[in-house]
C-alpha cells in the first residue's frame, strides 16, 4: 500500500467542492429568475379593483339598474375599456369606460337588465374590467 489520501476520499472532496460551486452559481441565478417571475404581474401596471357598493334600483321603462362603485386599489393605472358585469352567472352586461382610471380613483359602473331580481336577496356580482381585472362583491340587502 502505498502513503498518500486514499482516491475514495479524494473523489468525495471533489464532490464537494463541485456541490459548493455549483450552488455559489445557481444560488444568484435563481433568485434572479425567481424574482423576475414574480415581478412579472407588476410589468406593465397590473391593477387590483375593489367593489365598494352596489346598488339595484327600478329602471324606468321595466328591468333594473344595477350601479356598482369599483375602486382601483392600485399600483397600476387602468386602461379605458369594457367593463363586463355577472349577477348570479348571468350577463348583466358591459359599461364602456373612455378614460384611464388612476390609483386610487373610483369609477362609477351601471349597467341594465330588462328581467326581474329579488333585491330583498343576496346575489354574487362578478365584475371584469379592463387590464385583466376582476372583483367579487357579494350583496346582501339593506335591513
Amino acid at each position: 500500500m502505498r502513503a498518500g489520501i486514499s482516491r475514495v476520499v479524494v473523489e468525495i472532496i471533489i464532490l464537494v467542492i463541485a456541490v459548493a460551486l455549483a450552488l455559489l452559481i445557481f444560488s444568484p441565478i435563481s433568485g434572479y429568475i425567481f424574482g423576475s417571475l414574480g415581478r412579472t404581474s407588476t410589468v406593465g401596471g397590473a391593477a387590483q379593483i375593489q367593489v365598494l357598493n352596489a346598488q339595484f334600483t327600478a329602471a324606468t321603462g321595466g328591468g333594473y339598474d344595477l350601479r356598482l362603485d369599483v375602486k382601483n386599489l392600485g399600483p397600476g393605472t387602468i386602461p379605458p375599456g369594457t367593463w363586463h358585469v355577472f349577477v348570479n352567472n348571468t350577463d348583466w352586461g358591459t359599461y364602456n369606460m373612455t378614460d384611464p382610471l388612476a390609483p386610487g380613483g373610483v369609477e362609477s359602473v351601471t349597467v341594465h337588465t330588462t328581467g326581474t331580481i329579488d333585491t330583498t336577496r343576496q346575489h354574487n356580482i362578478v365584475v371584469y374590467g379592463p387590464g385583466n381585472t376582476q372583483a367579487q362583491y357579494l350583496y346582501y340587502p339593506p335591513s
